[in-house]
């Protein structure tokens, strides 16, 4: 750690070197007016605490606070970098499903970070608001955590590019979760918006300008003004609203307008318009102007018709060797002016140019021409039933283009439907045995839990088959699970032995404790199933034992009654013996 720490000072300093002058890097003087100016500073710090200074005063980052923010900024980049490589290492000699947890935890990881920033962000806030921090201490503290998001930012960029190489069907199983991964990125977009952005430039020594925050109760608000003219502005406040919609879209239209900047000669156009389910209305402009191009992005409450969050950009237009702004199409807006973008609703359209409507301007949706604006510049016009709206407008040589999003898709519906297309489940009927396959990519899915009607007939094997006792049953139910994944379908048995599988409905199951009670059960279940078969085969060769005991007893008493026929015999042998040596003697007498 000490290390990084070491190597981010040496950056910091040469990058401070090049950025801020010589002399500013030299010990302050003790007295005189370089004293003073010293004094005064830490007069005007000390009357903005608590955000007590006038909101048009500025500042400048000072050489010490640029060198601390380059060294957070780093040694924090410095670790992303290490352990990125250390998942990069374990990513490329795991197996899918490996990969797959991988990335799932790595996720998790990021999503921690993220609500971390967040919540730091808010600290700061509160710190703020308490007084316990100065104005440039609290835009040091922004700056160095919208580094530390972006940092994040660029993990999620890395997960995301990794993630594509992955099955979604084993990142499923894995409880990699695409929706609160997006719900992350959009919490530390609001750290790291263009004002903190501009911020994190003024003290790391990119570049040089003068800024002014201040966080009331009307909100928090950034403005940075570079030495090079680029202009950054943002402004952030708790959204208001109950989360329905009670302002019609071309209403939040021009509330959003209203609240852009328009000091500058040029005009805004709206380039693309979103309406977020949880009930907000999302904007996004560009300017054009003969001195300066930028964008911004506005988000509108849908029932108060409040801007809560803004973020433009603004900066000088780049022109020719000859001065000249280069051979550029004359720019047209294209704005809702009545109604509100949605599958099938009728909407009208106007179109501009500076300001001016332009009439007959040939308008496109989608690939089809669908007419030409009127005097007023206007035309209406019914929308399909999709996802998004690409209209362009024409006329002369200007052009414009809007982008409008009718309906909102859940990052997890889309990669449910995206596993859907891409899963196979197959069935047959054999004497009674039903055997049900079940593949990915045309690669067989093992260790899938399988329940018919459910009750759990097993899981698939290495060759993602399991087989069960087909049911007696015109149609049965099929739910298929591992870990997070779950599909559901139903078979219908044929008379020629097939099953004829309808269609497939993959969704995203909750694991709690009562899957890991359930687990357990099975496995103590299974061991005890093999200690049954244990059981039965030490009973077995108990069997065996006394089996081959009682043969050998027979066996035994075989060989002993053949033992005392032998001895019988002899002593038959010797007593007919006897009898004839008895027999002997007596003729002997007789003779």
């Amino acid at each position: 750690m000490r290390a990084r720490q070491l190597l981010a000072v040496l950056v910091a300093v040469s990058l401070l070197g090049a950025a801020v002058p010589g002399g500013a890097l030299a010990a302050p003087a003790t007295d005189g007016p370089a004293a003073a100016q010293a004094t005064d500073q830490t007069a005007d710090d000390d009357s903005t605490r608590n955000g007590s200074a006038a909101g048009g005063a500025t500042e400048r980052a000072t050489v010490g606070q640029q060198l601390a923010t380059v060294i957070a900024v780093t040694d924090d980049e410095v670790s992303a970098e290490v352990e990125a490589a250390s998942l990069a290492a374990a990513f490329e000699s795991g197996t899918e499903s490996e990969r797959a947890a991988l990335l799932a935890e790595q996720a998790q990881t990021l999503r921690d970070r993220a609500d971390a920033v967040v919540a730091d962000r808010d600290a700061a806030r509160e710190a703020y608001a308490a007084g316990n921090l100065t104005r440039g201490e609290f835009a040091q503290r922004l700056a160095a955590l919208a580094g530390r998001a972006a940092t994040v930012q660029r993990g999620f960029d890395r997960l995301d590019d990794r993630a594509d190489d992955v099955s979604a069907f084993e990142l499923r199983a894995a409880g990699y979760d695409r929706s609160a991964n997006e719900a992350a990125r959009d919490r530390l977009n609001r750290v790291a918006d263009g004002g903190a952005r501009a911020l994190l430039a003024q003290y790391t020594g990119e570049r040089r300008g003068a800024f002014t925050v201040d966080d009331g109760e009307a909100g928090l608000s950034i403005k940075v003004e570079g030495d090079d003219g680029e202009r950054s502005r943002e402004f952030v406040r708790d959204r208001p609203g109950n989360g329905t919609f009670a302002v019609s879209q071309s209403d939040a239209v021009a509330a959003a307008t209203d609240a852009l900047a328009d000091d500058l000669d040029g005009s805004w156009a709206l380039r693309s318009a979103d309406r977020d389910d949880d009930g907000y209305y999302e904007f996004e402009f560009a300017f054009r102007g003969p001195n300066a191009t930028g964008e911004a992005e506005v988000s509108v409450d849908g029932e108060t018709g409040t801007v809560f969050a803004l973020e433009e950009e603004l900066e000088p237009r780049e022109r020719d060797d000859d001065g000249d702004e280069g051979d550029e199409d004359r720019p047209l807006s294209i704005t809702i002016a009545d109604g509100t973008a949605a599958p099938n609703e009728t909407v009208t359209l106007a179109v501009a140019a500076g300001g001016d409507p332009v009439a007959n301007a040939t308008v496109t949706l989608g690939d089809r021409i669908v007419g030409e604006t009127d005097a007023d510049g206007r035309i209406t016009l019914t929308l399909p039933d999709a996802e998004e709206a690409e209209i362009e407008a024409e006329a002369g040589d200007g052009e414009g283009e809007l982008e409008l999003r009718l309906r909102a898709t859940d990052a997890d519906e889309a990669a449910d439907a995206a596993i859907g297309e891409r899963l196979s489940v197959t069935g047959s009927v054999d004497n009674g045995t039903a055997t049900v396959a079940v593949a990915y990519d045309g690669e067989p899915a093992p260790n899938v839990t399988v329940l018919v009607d459910g009750e759990r007939v097993g899981e698939t094997d290495a060759d993602g088959r399991v087989s069960f006792g087909a049911p007696d049953e015109d149609e049965f139910e099929v739910t298929l699970f591992k870990g997070a994944f779950e599909a559901e379908l139903s078979f219908e048995p044929g008379s020629d032995g097939t099953l004829a599988a309808g269609d497939i409905d993959v969704d995203e199951r909750e694991i709690d404790e009562d899957d890991d009670e359930r687990e357990d059960e099975d496995q103590e279940a299974d061991e005890s199933e093999d200690e049954g078969d244990d059981e039965r085969e030490d009973d077995d060769e108990r069997e065996d034992d006394d089996e081959r005991e009682d043969d050998d007893e027979r066996d035994d008493g075989d060989v002993s009654d053949d033992e005392e026929r032998d001895d019988a015999e002899s002593e038959d042998e010797d007593d007919s013996g006897d009898e004839d040596e008895d027999d002997s003697d007596e003729s002997e007498d007789d003779d």
